[in-house]
């Protein structure tokens, strides 16, 4: 699988860093072990692909989250990841050995993890910037949005149709700008966090790992 990572590539396209009004930038970050995926939450064009997508709308429902919408936020990181394991990093801590083992070889339950930021990225090593056209940009959005659990709750005002909402764990996250969401799926082995990660990649037609166990994996396709 870690050989298989690196030689064996899809959409092995050449990646355009170039941009016009109808592509969208977004970055792939790594803490070294986990990688996330970074979405711009406001476009400057009034073409916004943003505008096209449940997601932001859902997310925005939330009280607690709807102030980072209306202030002056710019991007939103996403990732998927082991609950146990997101459960006993608080304070930078590194999970236990037991708890390693557990997401590695059992399926385990999982969770969103998002977080939101004022400040502009910058590439780095561990920080990956690509451009994706629109189509792409939705597709991606789409993996994101799939990727939540969702409940249906009754719609205001009499309306028959209900309306989905994630659901947001009461505790809180590492920092006082991030939260934790149910998500859908299973975390092993086969498929961790950085398989996620390359999923959506895929389904945004850019250039990743048939298998990417390792969030160098991705990064190292997107040099």
């Amino acid at each position: 699988m870690l050989i298989g990572g690196y030689i064996w590539t899809i959409n092995p396209k050449k990646l355009n860093s170039s941009s016009n009004e109808n592509e969208i930038e977004i970055y792939i970050t790594s803490n070294g072990f986990h990688s996330d995926i970074v979405i711009p939450i406001k476009q400057e064009n009034d073409l916004a692909p943003t505008r096209e997508t449940n997601l932001f709308k859902t997310l925005a429902q939330d009280s607690v989250l709807n102030f980072y919408f209306q202030s002056n936020y710019k991007w939103l990181s996403v990732g998927w990841g082991d609950k146990g394991f997101y459960n006993e990093s608080y304070n930078g801590n590194f999970p236990s050995v037991s708890s390693c083992l557990n997401a590695a070889l059992l399926p385990s339950e999982t969770l969103m993890h998002i977080d939101f930021d004022r400040n502009n990225l910058i590439e780095s090593e561990n920080c990956k910037k690509i451009t994706l056209k629109r189509e792409e940009y939705q597709s991606l959005l789409q993996h994101i949005e799939r990727s939540f659990r969702t409940v249906k709750e009754d719609s205001e005002n009499g309306n028959t149709e209900n309306k989905a909402t994630f659901i947001r764990l009461p505790q809180k996250g590492y920092s006082n700008s991030d939260y934790f969401f149910e998500a859908e799926g299973n975390y092993h082995l086969f498929y961790t966090c950085n398989s996620w990660t390359n999923e959506g990649l895929k389904e945004a037609n850019q250039k990743t790992a048939i298998v990417a166990p390792l969030a160098q994996t991705i990064l190292y396709h997107l040099d």
